[in-house]
């Protein structure tokens, strides 16, 4: 199969139907799987922009280009997400490596298309909270604008992907939507990263279990402590949590506050 040979960056001449974006581990690639598979749309990532990269201000005369395509945006809970981003780090991939949590809050993130290879777009943000805070208000104002851009929580996905499913196909004007009574079973595994530039041979290759816990606030605060937790909430914009489906989403937070995560502040920032 060569990549990039259809119309619309898709192989086998099937022009693309929806392009799906979101921050590192947001679940894009889970996206892009149970859309092609359940709703047979098939989906790109890096056409003309980086899937993973605050949307640019692209320009032709007064008319807003957003590449012509619907867009569905991933986004998991900014507790979780930053969560994941640490532990990612330390793969030394599209994240500077760092060894410690709380200066990982604190400090500086970089982000990379990719960091193992050289001469790469690089961006650089104030704090990782910062980076979830610029990509989906940059979103939420082309929604605003009037582009078909359309919000999906992780969360949402993991627990009802096939109420998820039958949202996003009357978001894509679909002839027949997706029933929400359908049964959908999430991969066992889960699915490796991929592009639309370098394709892998087999991009859904084994990366492990797929774990539906990652998908639970409790489960992050616990790993992340509370402290840690009011640190990334305090860098997070109410205005980014509502336009991501999360209003009311402090208060969310201490109501799946558990002894683990206290536990976990008095221990330290690790």
């Amino acid at each position: 199969m060569s990549a990039m040979s259809g119309q619309g960056g898709w192989p086998d001449g099937k022009a693309a139907r929806v392009r799906i974006m979101g921050t590192p581990r947001s679940g894009t690639n889970l996206a892009k799987h149970l859309v092609e598979t359940y709703l047979g749309a098939p989906a790109v990532f890096d056409r003309s922009f980086w899937k993973h990269g605050v949307f640019p201000a692209l320009m032709d005369g007064r008319v807003l280009q957003y590449g012509g395509l619907p867009i569905i945006v991933m986004s998991k809970d900014p507790i979780s997400q930053l969560l994941s981003w640490f532990r990612f780090t330390r793969n030394d991939s599209i994240f500077r490596p760092n060894r410690y949590l709380g200066s990982f809050l604190s400090g500086p993130f970089e982000i990379r298309q990719d960091f193992t290879q050289p001469n790469q777009m690089e961006y650089r943000f104030r704090t990782p909270a910062d980076y979830w805070n610029q990509f989906y208000f940059a979103l939420g104002a082309l929604r605003r604008a009037g582009a078909p851009v359309h919000f999906v929580r992780y969360e949402d996905l993991v627990a009802k992907p096939d109420q998820c499913l039958n949202s996003i196909s009357r978001f894509l004007d679909s002839a027949m939507p997706f029933d929400a009574g359908t049964a959908v079973p999430l991969p066992q595994y889960a699915i490796g990263s991929s592009n639309d530039i370098d394709r892998p041979a087999d991009p859904a290759a084994n990366q492990g279990p797929f774990d539906p816990s990652r998908a639970t606030l409790s489960s992050a605060l616990a790993r992340i402590g509370w402290r840690n937790a009011r640190r990334i909430l305090r860098d997070i914009d109410d205005d980014v949590l509502d336009t991501t489906g999360r209003a009311g989403f402090r208060e969310t937070c201490r109501r799946a506050l558990g002894p683990a995560a206290m536990a976990r502040s008095l221990i330290g920032y690790w």
